[in-house]
């Protein structure tokens, strides 16, 4: 005969666990959830180094980043203002690119 097979005991959800469904309307327009504030901190300075090394290209995409940020936090102005940045950056050097190529 096989010996008893053991039943593993079933887990209950713990008390001290807290499961988030959905923010609450206020907290997401009035006050900007945390990870958005480290999500911005994080673009920025991104943007410093970008700005600091020469790259543009990671300048872009970092101002593409916080422009789309901005709007998603509600902040249309400024988050059309980043990605008018990052476009002009990007028409200069792609458009710069191609003359030196063509010539």
């Amino acid at each position: 005969m096989a010996p008893p097979v053991k039943t593993k005991k079933k887990k209950s959800k713990d008390n001290r666990y807290v499961y988030i469904t959905e923010r609450t309307r206020y907290l997401q327009h009035d006050i900007p959830p945390i990870d958005t504030v480290v999500e911005e901190d994080k673009l920025q300075k991104k943007l410093i180094s970008a700005r600091e090394t020469g790259n543009w290209k990671l300048e872009a995409q970092a101002l593409m980043q916080l422009g789309q940020l901005m709007k998603w936090r509600g902040q249309e102005e400024q988050g059309d203002l980043y990605q008018i940045q990052a476009s002009s950056i990007l028409r200069a050097h792609t458009f710069a690119e191609e003359d030196e190529q063509s010539e």
